[in-house]
C-alpha cells in the first residue's frame, strides 16, 4: 500500500492534470489538508514535488500557484493513459489464473465506503480511486515498471465514472475486474477501453 504522502501527490497531481485545479489558483496547505483530512507535512511534501515537476509555481510572497495544463496536453495525457492500461490488460490476461484478485476485489470496499459516506466528487472517493487503479498496475507490471507508472500524470480522473445507469462507479470497477480476471484478452482489452473512455463522449474507441 502507497504511504500518505504518494496518494496525496497523486491525488492534487490528479486534480491539476484534469483541470479540476484551473491554471493560476492558490493552493494553501492548510485548506488542502483540512479538506483531504491528513496533515499539513505530506500536503507540504507533495506541493514541493508538484513544483518540481513544473505543475505547480512559486510566486510573489511564496505563494504557489496553479500551472495551467491545456486540452491539448490533456487529451495526450488521456491517450497515454489508454494506451498503458491496453498493456496492463495483455498483460493480466496471459497471467490471470496466477494472480491474486482477491486483494484487488477487497479495494472495492473502501471505493464504496467512500461514495457513501462523502460522494464521488470527494477527495476521498479520489483516493480510494486512485488507490484501486495504481493497484491494478502493481499486479500487471513488474515492480520497476509499475513504479515508473505511479510517478506519471496519467489521468484516472473521477469524472471519468459518471453516473449512467448500469454503470455506478463500483459495480463498474467490478465489472473492470471481472474482464480482466477472465483470461480472455479481446474482453480485458474492450473493458479497459471502454472503462477509460466513459465519459469522453466525442471519442472513438478504435483498434
Amino acid at each position: 500500500m502507497s504511504t500518505t504522502r504518494e496518494r496525496v501527490y497523486r491525488l492534487l497531481r490528479q486534480r491539476i492534470t484534469t483541470g479540476e485545479y484551473a491554471g493560476g489558483i492558490r493552493l494553501v496547505e492548510e485548506q488542502i489538508a483540512e479538506e483531504v483530512g491528513v496533515s499539513r507535512t505530506p500536503i507540504r511534501e507533495a506541493l514541493q514535488r508538484l513544483t518540481s515537476d513544473g505543475l505547480v509555481q512559486r510566486v510573489r510572497r511564496g505563494q504557489l500557484v496553479v500551472v495551467s495544463v491545456d486540452a491539448e496536453a490533456r487529451a495526450e495525457l488521456h491517450l497515454l493513459r489508454v494506451a498503458f492500461d491496453e498493456v496492463a490488460a495483455r498483460s493480466l490476461s496471459a497471467k490471470a489464473d496466477r494472480v491474486d484478485w482477491a486483494p484487488l476485489y477487497a479495494l472495492l470496499d473502501p471505493l464504496a465506503a467512500a461514495m457513501g459516506e462523502h460522494g464521488v466528487g470527494s477527495p476521498q472517493f479520489s483516493l480510494a480511486h486512485l488507490d484501486l487503479h495504481m493497484a491494478i498496475n502493481r499486479v500487471a507490471f513488474s515492480p520497476t515498471t509499475s513504479s515508473f507508472l505511479e510517478r506519471q500524470a496519467f489521468l484516472y480522473p473521477t469524472d471519468d465514472y459518471v453516473q449512467q445507469s448500469g454503470h455506478e462507479p463500483v459495480s463498474q470497477h467490478r465489472a473492470l475486474l471481472d474482464d480482466l480476471a477472465s483470461g480472455d484478452q479481446e474482453r480485458a482489452l474492450t473493458a479497459v477501453r471502454v472503462h477509460a473512455l466513459r465519459g469522453h463522449g466525442n471519442t472513438t474507441l478504435t483498434e
